[in-house]
Parts: structure tokens; sequence; C-alpha cells
């Protein structure tokens, strides 16, 4: 039997996070993992409930009224039989509040007082702690604002917040503070603490151009702190109190802690109810987002001042299944909600648009009618392709041919980028009715094919492009019993009564499931490095891989591993063995000139078997190659009896490397 195969040579996800996890000893992940009871991690968010040897609970990833997440204390893993997720105490804070497996590893063990070492003179090292100074710079300045809106200077900011609706114990909830006036407060009250330079990165003072020196970039403003999902603040906004200061409102610039094409408003603080309701409203100002949280409504964050991004799509979709886009009736507004549409629409989210009444404001509506108003505005929110229809019925004459060619064309980008197939047709029906009727549904469906490059309608042949295109893991179908056989052997190599014996017999080419391959793979590199690895040790080590995590959660079986190891390694040995013998008779084939095909395995008419010459080199031993018609079985697969020349030996006499 053949030794253990090495993995694909090609970059992966599980090579990425080992380079990451390198820099925090495989010990020290090991006791801080030990040291954390996973039922008291999860039981911070969730109201878990014992059932049996187990926990279950209301899933914090999605929106369920039945539970059907557990968390198992004997594996310290959870898994989520609705949404699919699942993992360990790492995986979780992970999930739930945005932070990187070493932020998990590193928090979790502080809490125990676990030391984690660093790389001597690393440059991560001293990454680290500039990043650890500039947090430093921006809560001390936080504190120094909040202090200065209590003084006597602060009084017109006082003013300026109780008239708009906050009252002490907001402004107190909310963090907010005062910039005094003047060129050099915050540098003074931070002289003794915090470098000018510190300050400088943080983004909080500005440099002289002319006479040198520093100077306070907020003056006479006030202040809403912004923080990321761990609720450090990385920047803040700035709201001018007089009306010669321009702009209006200034927010920090970028700097290596805050970067606003990736930050939230207010999302440290709705993450929960998002995850809860399943649901985000995305608004436009800071003000309208804190006086919807105000009023109820705590699942309200906004953006930094620009358009949406990509990656604000991609943390909303953590957290929610559904989008509510409140913005104001203008042109504007209407323009930042088209634009917003598409990168939301790219990420699966459901979006829906509640248009404000013309020239009012969330706060306005909060403060003058009351949540009631607000809600009736969100209750009248439409389907996101309802809201372009109706903003292209202002733009294009929708009763002519050149008018809905127009709007026809304006929407394909938008389609075309619908994750759903089934969502994708449901609006090719619903757009049609209301453009044109039947002609106009397949105008649409060619027009969305030809960007997908997909085939058109009335095409037998996809185009080249859709031929070659890479399929995702979503888009293969694998036999139950294949996927549970792979399972079984994961196990198996993750067991150390029968690791061994696994891996001499089994490589990750012989998986077809792209996640248990990829976790096969792992796992036989390790243990050429000499690392044992059990299933607590792997959850750890793809800690940061949502869909391995997922699975190895869910890896379980019911009876002996040893009995349904050793039936699917026989029957592995056995195709093995076929596929040797189908070589054999296509070689011998090859050689008289017959069809090599397997499909019959008769030799040539009036041709006689010959014995092989002395010291003729017969085909060489295939065993554990593909089957080379080019169709490799799988694990699981069901077979014919093989011959009984053929037959595999016993499990426990599996033929080794000499």
């Amino acid at each position: 039997m053949r030794g253990i195969s090495s993995p694909p040579k090609s970059p992966d996800p599980t090579t990425e996070r080992r380079h990451l996890m390198g820099r925090i000893p495989e010990h020290i992940i090991e006791q801080v993992r030990e040291a954390h009871a996973i039922e008291e991690i999860v039981g911070r968010t969730v109201e878990l409930k014992r059932a049996g040897a187990s926990f279950k609970a209301l899933c914090p990833f999605h929106e369920e009224k039945t539970p059907s997440f557990t968390v198992n204390p004997n594996r310290q893993t959870y898994k989520c039989f609705g949404c699919g997720k699942g993992g360990n105490v790492f995986t979780f804070l992970m999930e739930t509040m945005g932070i990187t497996f070493p932020e998990a590893v590193r928090m979790l063990a502080d809490e125990r007082g676990i030391q984690v070492p660093r790389t001597a003179g690393g440059s991560d090292d001293k990454e680290r702690d500039h990043r650890r100074a500039l947090y430093e710079a921006l809560t001390m300045a936080d504190r120094f604002f909040r202090h200065s809106l209590t003084t006597p200077e602060g009084t017109e900011a006082r003013a300026y917040l109780n008239q708009r609706g906050y009252d002490d114990e907001a402004i107190e909830r909310f963090g907010l503070g005062y910039a005094p006036p003047g060129w050099d407060r915050l540098l003074q009250a931070a002289s003794r603490r915090v470098k000018p330079e510190v300050l400088l990165a943080a983004g909080l003072v500005q440099e002289r151009r002319e006479r040198g020196g520093h100077y306070d970039r907020f003056r006479n403003r006030v202040m809403f702190p912004i923080a990321d999902l761990r609720g450090r603040v990385v920047t803040f906004g700035a709201r001018a109190l007089s009306s010669e200061d321009n702009p209006k409102y200034l927010n920090g610039p970028e700097t290596d802690v805050f970067h606003k094409s990736s930050v939230l408003y207010a999302l440290d603080r709705a993450q929960q109810s998002i995850r809860k309701r399943g649901e985000a409203l995305l608004m436009e100002g800071y003000t309208d987002v804190l006086m919807a949280h105000m009023n109820g409504f705590d699942h309200a964050v906004a953006g930094m001042g620009t358009a949406l991004t990509d990656r604000q799509a991609a943390t909303l979709r953590r957290f929610a299944s559904r989008v509510v886009l409140v913005y104001d009736s203008d042109a504007a507004g209407q323009a930042a909600s088209e634009r917003g549409i598409d990168i939301l629409i790219k990420t699966g989210l459901e979006v829906r648009i509640a248009q404000l009444p013309e020239g009012r404001d969330v706060d306005e509506i909060l403060l003058e009618e009351g949540p009631e108003a607000f809600q009736a505005v969100l209750d009248a929110a439409v389907e996101l392709f309802a809201f372009k229809l109706r903003a292209l019925a202002g733009r294009h004459d929708l009763g002519t041919p050149r008018g809905r060619a127009e709007a026809i064309e304006s929407l394909v980008p938008t389609l075309a980028i619908v994750p759903s197939e089934i969502e994708r047709d449901q609006l090719f029906r619903m757009i049609a009715e209301r453009l044109g009727g039947p002609e106009t549904e397949v105008a649409l469906r060619r027009a969305v094919a030809q960007k997908l490059g997909r085939p058109m309608p009335g095409m037998t042949r996809p185009p080249a492009a859709e031929a070659a295109r890479p399929r995702s893991a979503a888009e293969r179908t694998f036999d139950d019993s294949q996927e549970k056989a792979e399972m079984v052997v994961l196990l198996g190599a993750l067991d150390e009564r029968f690791r061994d014996a696994v891996l001499r017999s089994v490589g990750p080419e012989d998986f077809q499931h792209p996640v248990l391959q990829r976790l096969y793979a792992l796992v036989v590199e390790l243990e050429e490095q000499g690392i044992d690895t059990d299933l607590d040790r792997l959850v750890t080590r793809t800690a940061d891989d949502a869909e391995a995590a997922a699975t190895l959660a869910s890896l379980d079986l019911e009876g002996d591993l040893e009995e349904a190891l050793e039936a699917h390694l026989r029957s592995l040995e056995r195709r093995r063995r076929r596929a040797r013998h189908r070589g054999d008779l296509k070689a011998l084939a090859a050689q008289f000139g017959a069809d090599p095909s397997p499909a019959s395995g008769r030799r040539p008419p009036g041709k006689k078997p010959r014995s092989p010459e002395p010291n003729e080199q017969w085909p060489a031993d295939v065993s554990g190659t593909p089957d080379p018609s080019g169709n490799p079985e799988p694990l699981g697969a069901v077979e014919d009896p093989a011959p009984p020349e053929l037959e595999a030996p016993p499990y426990d006499e599996a033929p080794r490397d000499e």
C-alpha cells in the first residue's frame, strides 16, 4: 500500500489559516480552549436550556421560533441544524463579534490570565503595539470629549443635544461628547500620556504646515464616538455648532484602526438585535440612528457618509438576512438607495426600501409623531425591484418600445447578480407583467443570460465560457452514502486507534466532497509534520473557515466506527483492484490494436492470450489511482461484486509499504 499522500500544492484557505495561527503556539491555543466551557461562552449571548447531555437555544445566527441550535459540552462544539453554522469557542466569538481568530484566542486568554507569547522583535509585535497605542489614544480622547460636555464650556452643546431630543441618560448611554474651541485643547490634555505623533496617527490632530507642530482636528463640535464590533472607539463623527464652521459634519480620517469602507455606525450596539430580528435598518445619519435606538428600533445602523460598500454589505450579511434602507425621498436619497441595492443583492440579502415623507428625517418623525408613525413608514417599505421600477417610470416613457427597452437594459445588471435562480425567475415574471407581458419576459431572460454568459433560450449547448466555468461547492451534489463514507474516513483519521491505517490507505485525492477533502488534506499534512490531530484540534485549526467549521460540527456516527471504517476501506481497496484490472485489460487491448475501452474486456477475434516474455514489465500497479476511464469512483459508491481474484484482504491484513 502506498505511503501518505501529499495535499494539493495549490494555495487554499487552510494554508492561509496556518500562517495566521503560526503566530500563536499550538499548546497555548489548546490551553486557552481547554480553559473555557463552550456553554459558558455561548450562554453569554443566548439563553441555553439543558436537553439531556446537551444544551438547546434559539439560534443567534438566524431568526427562528423553534430551537435548532445545540451546544455539546462533551465535544465542546455548537451546531445549528437550521442554518448550518457550527464550530467551537473561537468560531463562536469570531461569528458573533466579528473578530479574527488570533483576536478570539487573545481575548479568551486574557480572561483566564494566560500569557500569549510574542515573536521577539517581529514585525507583528510592532504592528500590534502601534495599534494598541492608537486605541489607547482614542480611548483617552473619548474620555476627554465626554468630560468636556459636562463643563460650563459644554453648555451650548448640551442645549443642542437636548433640543434634538437627547436627555442625560441618552447622552451617557451613547457616549456623546464635546470638542471645546481652541487649537490645542486635546493636545494639552494628552501631553503627559500620548505623544503628538500617536494622536496624529489616530486622526485626532493635524500637522501645522508652516510653523511645524500640531493642532486639534475637532474644535467646537458635538462628538459622536464610532466603534468597531468589539466596542472599541476607532474614530469620531463631529457636528459643527456654529453655522460658520464648515463642513457641517466631519468624520475622522482613515487610520490603521479605522477604514470607513468596512465600519457601520452603531453596529456594535445593534448586532444582537439585528441577529435576533434577522433584519437591519440602514439609515443615513448618526442622529437618525440614535433616535431610532432610543425609540426601540435598536437594529438601526448607518454608513460613514459615503455610498454603501461591498465590505459593509458583507458585514451586514453576517448578522441579517434582510435589510431595510431608510433614506430621504429626495433625488440624492433615491440615487444612494439604487447604488446600495446592487451591493446588498450581491451578498444575498433581501432588500426593501422605506421612503421617508418629503422633507422629513427619521429623528423628526420620531420626535414629533412617535414610534407608531415611523413603524408605519417601515410597514410601507417596498420590495427592491418595485422601487427600481418606480424610479424607472420617472425617467423613461414605459408606454413606448424605446422607453421599455431602456428600462430593461437598466434592470439587467441588477437581475444578473441575484444569487437565487428561483428568485430571479419570479422577478422575470413580475417585471414582465409591469413592463409589457411575455415579450418583455423573453427579452429580459435573453439579456440576463447574455450578461451571465449562459445559454440563450432555445440553445442546446452552453457557451464555452459557461462550460468552462468552475463550479462552486454549493453547485455540486453528492450522494448521501458517498458523503457519509468520506465522513467516516475523516473520523478514522482523527482517531488515534485507526489513524495510521487510514492515512496509509486513503489520500486526499480519494475524496470528492471539497470541504471534506480540504480537511483530510490538512490532517495528512499535519501528520507528515509529526502533529497528531484530533477532532477538537482540527476545529480549532479551521476556526475561521465557516464551511469547514459547520462540517466538523456535523461529524457524528451512529454505531461502531471501527466496523463502519472497515467496510469503507474494504470497498475502497476492491475498487482500486478493479481499476488495476481494467488498466491491465486496457494495456493488453492496446498491444493487440483493439479498442481499449474497458466496456468490452474481450480480446480481439482470432487472437490468443499470451504470457509475458521474460523480463517484460506488466502495467504498473495503479493502486490508489483514479479509474483509467477518467471517472473515479467515490468512496461510498455502490458497486458490483469484485471477481474472486480481486477480492481485498481483510481490513487488519491490509498490505503495507515495504
